[in-house]
């Protein structure tokens, strides 16, 4: 088989198929990686496998829609409700996930009256979850946070959905900045080790790339973006609306924790997820029935200063004025 390779989450993931379709869907879900090949071996390892009327063989229900087998694999007969029915093996150092599309007659017909949520959810299931869930394994927790670096200081952008981090980091894209992820991250709450996939940019964002893929919530997908692995935040900054002009503020620890955390439970690119890890865990007996979410958390907050940065009406001014006051402090403490 064709074996593809890329880092991704603080993995290296392979896709280890022959189906072009599979492979471009993985890809897809990455954001249409620019590093492929790597030399490194695989930490996760994606493959497709034809599907049939009884599944990957007998095992022991767990759960409803989970079977342990022998060898320890288990099988989710539809992974987070996509309709691809999946067998998760831990060998060793490395995760085996194989997928089939395998879908109930209510499932194939969301996907294709729905192709924008399917496409989403689908990147999710092949490749997402199973980097979130090794990550979880290895004492790191997913993150709803952007991270950047804006005049020489690394950022994590911390708040819920829908508050305007993405159009904040696609206009700092188009001046060259450095990003490792606009919207999902692994952390072990030193390093950040962004999560590929699109850039997903509101398209009243006031870039000139409004021609990809339509996404939910009035965005639109931007494939190949330039982004680093991994970077290492050196503040953190709640991100709020609010009705007056863009003011930046320090803020308690506690309360830039709460952000973290919230966000990232609430996430919907995250909400199926949390089950689909509870119900790995009971099978397999390895990792946390829940990712360290409030621990990684508490680390970055302990450590780095806080901040809350609130947001005006539009047009807002580029967030690397809105974080100027923080970029001169410390070019002054560091000069």
């Amino acid at each position: 088989m064709n074996q593809i390779t890329f880092t991704t989450g603080a993995a290296v993931v392979a896709i280890d198929t022959r189906s072009h379709r599979f492979r471009d869907a993985v890809l897809r879900a990455a954001g249409s990686p620019g590093v492929l090949g790597l030399p490194a071996e695989p930490d996760v390892v994606l493959a497709e496998v034809e599907a049939d009327a009884t599944g990957f063989g007998p095992g022991l229900p767990v759960t409803r829609g989970a079977t342990r087998h022998p060898d320890g694999g288990v099988e989710l007969s539809s992974a987070g409700g996509s309709g691809y029915r999946q067998r998760w093996l831990v060998d060793g150092d490395r995760l085996r996930v194989e997928s089939c599309w395998d879908p109930s007659a209510k499932e194939n017909v969301a996907a294709r009256a729905l192709p924008t949520r399917f496409r989403s959810l689908r990147g999710e299931v092949l490749l997402h979850y199973p980097v979130l869930w090794w990550a979880s394994l290895r004492g790191m927790a997913p993150l709803h946070v952007s991270v950047l670096e804006v005049n020489g200081t690394v950022f994590a952008l911390a708040g819920p959905g829908g508050v305007g981090k993405s159009s904040l980091v696609s206009r700092e894209l188009a001046s060259r900045a450095r990003v490792t992820c606009d919207n999902l991250a692994v952390s072990d709450g030193r390093i950040t080790y962004g999560l590929r996939e699109p850039l997903r940019i509101p398209e009243d964002a006031g870039t000139t790339v409004q021609t990809g893929p339509r996404a939910a919530h009035g965005r639109r997908e931007v494939h190949g973006g330039r982004t680093v692995p991994r970077l290492e935040p050196a503040a953190i900054v709640v991100v709020r609306r609010d009705a007056g002009v863009g003011r930046l503020r320090p803020v308690d620890p506690d309360e830039a924790h709460r952000a973290l955390v919230a966000g990232t439970m609430t996430a919907g690119e995250l909400m199926r997820f949390w089950p689909m890890a509870a119900t790995l865990a009971l099978a397999t007996g390895r990792g946390p029935v829940m990712a360290p979410v409030d621990e990684v958390a508490r680390r970055l907050v302990d450590r780095l200063p806080c901040y809350e940065l609130q947001l005006g009406h539009s047009p807002r001014p580029p967030l690397r004025d809105l974080l100027a006051p923080v970029t001169s402090t410390r070019a002054e403490v560091s000069g």
